[in-house]
């Protein structure tokens, strides 16, 4: 995965800030099957076979899986 497209994935599940986007088309279906083929190793058919919906609501569930991680890592000692 290269460095813009895993930025991507990370920027979709709310661990980097949002950029401003200028895309129109394919371009916020590809960041949003990168993100969710890299956080559930599913492969790119899988995800195309979703549809907008239920791939709105897995990246809503990663979302919330890297906040309960980061809650998580907040409360172990350095």
């Amino acid at each position: 995965m290269t460095a813009a497209l895993r930025a991507s994935a990370l920027n979709l599940c709310g661990l980097l800030p949002a950029l401003p986007s200028f895309d129109w088309g394919l371009e916020p279906v590809r960041r949003e099957v990168a993100a969710i083929a890299y956080h559930f190793h599913w492969s790119r058919r899988e995800c195309m076979d979703l549809s907008r919906r239920e791939r709105a609501a897995w990246l809503e569930e990663i979302k919330r899986i890297n906040k309960e991680i980061a809650r998580s890592m907040k409360g172990r000692s350095r």
